[in-house]
């Protein structure tokens, strides 16, 4: 479960350096990172909450349901927020929007990456050796 949590907070790094990075050179997209971030970081902590009891179908499934629901909202909502704008700023707020979303991937990848995962391990060891 640590683990997990180690992986939303790192997304939560990764959501606020893409806020600020698209605020200083992209302000006018700046809603749209945001909303796929927490979009995606809510959908993490929901999947953690839905398996943290043992993994019942009924809970997992309305999760994963859910979680669609949630993208396709955004989606349209963006949609909405873009139909009478230029198409190249449709396509870059899409762009921006799919960095929002993948928030928790990059925190799985960083998480599971050789430098953060070796001192992972290194200190799970020193934690073994020194209760032995």
């Amino acid at each position: 479960m640590k683990e997990l949590h180690a992986i939303s907070f790192i997304g939560l790094i990764y959501s606020v350096v893409l806020a600020l990075i698209t605020l200083i050179f992209f302000r006018e997209y700046i809603l749209f990172p945001v909303l796929g971030s927490a979009v995606s970081l809510f959908n993490h902590s929901q999947m953690i909450h839905a398996t943290k009891h043992g993994l019942k179908t009924e809970r997992v499934v309305v999760a994963i349901v859910q979680r669609y629901i949630m993208y396709l909202i955004i989606i349209v909502f963006v949609y909405f927020d873009t139909k009478n704008q230029e198409m190249s700023y449709v396509t870059t707020s899409y762009v921006f929007l799919l960095l929002g979303f993948i928030a928790t991937k990059m925190g799985i990848y960083i998480y599971h990456s050789p430098l953060i995962k070796k001192k992972i391990e290194e200190k799970a060891v020193e934690e073994n050796d020194s209760t032995d």
